[in-house]
């Protein structure tokens, strides 16, 4: 959760560029139904002896959240194969996910949870539901060894789940990036017809920063037609909480050495991403809400689920990691919703329920489970061999230290004081350093945290 440092494994694999030919595309599907059957059946010879010896006596094992988290299993013919292995029936009880934690906490107190898995994310559910003391810690329950490959290869995952010394989730382990990441995307075409550097350059030469991708976006910012309004921008989307704030190297809330969140919206790295992006909003006035898929726009922030769009759409585009800000060790992008699954405090067989999630969800082989999916993203959005070099790097080393942003633990106070800085009225020092204690205040109730 906090700002923290970490051995990376990098891996290295093929890559082919991805295109647009029609039979690429057939052998790059048919090449994913062959890895997700081979993983569903080495999944099935490495968990079999372990299940063997687990009867649930068919008691109906019970997902509860705002999504179906077994969809994919019971369309692959997972969710059946665990229900006769272990003697139980699965069923999936979704709500809308602001009902989710009232329905999760009600059946916690009338009992009915303790053979429930609760699917939970960082921003509508897990700190809410820390705050009711209604998740089960589970790391002292199932040990370290339990977690050592998913902090090797999914641990934001486990730090966006993790408070202190305790870690809430079980099973099911996103690696980044995930649908929710967004990444960095140029006009290549705009590139040359304004005479400017090539990010991918800027990259290798060490020089992809604030400093170049700010003059890249005051000088594509033009008015043709002398109207006094811009008919071509620099950036597309900026949002500078979440995407300048990751691109310098900081979180909102950092654990000190006892594990509590401290505060962190008034460090000099988050005022410095905050002074940046009034520079380009406010001062500059290079950012803008649309443009980039009509060629009107040099820089735009992405989803990967955007990117889908970007595959066919009618212009000549480059994929990039952020810039790095001034302050950061390492380039990134933005992860701020992440999700995941949890176990009630009343729960019945933790240890038990644990291993029916992992012959579920578990891959295999976690080292080639990260290798192909580092390989499926680079070979479907990576759109020209720069890219592709990049991210065949980046992406592990991002799996592998990026930070989920624990935006969701900001008061409503502190928000206001980060808009009040970002229109001018205050510097972002006044603004954060006069709401910390507020802020304080809030995270260690979110949190449980006492004194």
């Amino acid at each position: 959760m906090g700002r923290r440092r970490m051995e990376c494994c990098v891996l290295v694999f093929g890559i082919q560029v991805a295109c647009k030919n029609s039979q690429k595309e057939a052998f790059r599907v048919k090449k994913f139904h062959v890895l997700t059957l081979f993983l569903i059946v080495g999944l099935l010879f490495s968990t079999a002896a372990s299940a063997q010896n687990i009867d649930f006596g068919g008691r109906t094992i019970t997902f509860v959240g705002s999504v179906d988290k077994i969809e994919q299993q019971r369309n692959s013919g997972l969710v059946a194969q665990a229900e006769e292995l272990f003697n139980c029936k699965l069923e999936v009880l979704t709500v809308p996910a602001t009902e989710s934690v009232e329905l999760m906490v009600t059946r916690l107190i009338s009992g009915d949870s303790e053979w429930d898995v609760w699917a939970i994310d960082n921003g509508d559910s897990f700190y809410p539901l820390i705050a009711s003391d209604a998740l089960l810690p589970l790391n002292d329950i199932l040990g370290d060894e339990y977690y050592e490959l998913p902090r090797r290869y999914a641990k934001p995952a486990v730090d966006a789940f993790s408070i202190g010394d305790n870690i809430y989730v079980v099973g099911s382990f996103e690696i980044l990036p995930n649908g929710a990441t967004t990444w960095l995307v140029f006009n290549k075409d705009m590139i040359d017809a304004e005479g400017l550097p090539s990010p991918y350059d800027l990259y290798f030469d060490g020089e992809w920063n604030w400093e170049n991708f700010h003059e890249m976006a005051v000088a594509a910012t033009r008015d043709f037609d002398g109207d006094g309004e811009p008919d071509q921008w620099g950036i597309q989307g900026l949002y500078t909480w979440a995407y300048l704030v990751a691109s310098n190297g900081v979180n909102f809330f950092v654990p000190n050495e006892e594990g509590r969140l401290i505060y962190n919206w008034n460090h000099p790295a988050v005022l410095e991403a905050m002074a940046f992006g009034r520079q380009l909003a406010s001062i500059d006035k290079v950012n803008t809400t649309g443009g980039f898929t009509e060629g009107q726009t040099l820089f735009a922030f992405q989803a990967t689920w955007q990117l889908d769009g970007l595959l066919n759409a009618d212009v000549n585009w480059g994929l990039m990691p952020f810039p790095k800000g001034p302050s950061a060790e390492y380039h990134s992008m933005y992860t701020g919703f992440i999700g995941g699954l949890g176990l009630p405090m009343n729960s019945a067989a933790p240890k038990e329920i644990a291993v029916l999630l992992d012959f579920l969800f578990a891959p295999s082989s976690w080292e080639t489970y990260a290798e192909d999916r580092y390989e499926e993203l680079v070979n479907t959005y990576c759109p020209d061999i720069q890219s592709a070099r990049i991210f065949t790097e980046f992406l592990p080393l991002y799996g592998a230290q990026g930070e989920i942003l624990n935006y969701p633990l900001t008061a409503d106070e502190v928000w206001e004081a980060y808009s009040s800085a970002m229109q001018g009225e205050r510097t972002p020092a006044e603004a954060m350093n006069a709401v910390a204690q507020v802020g304080q205040a809030y995270v260690d109730d979110m949190t449980g945290w006492t004194e």
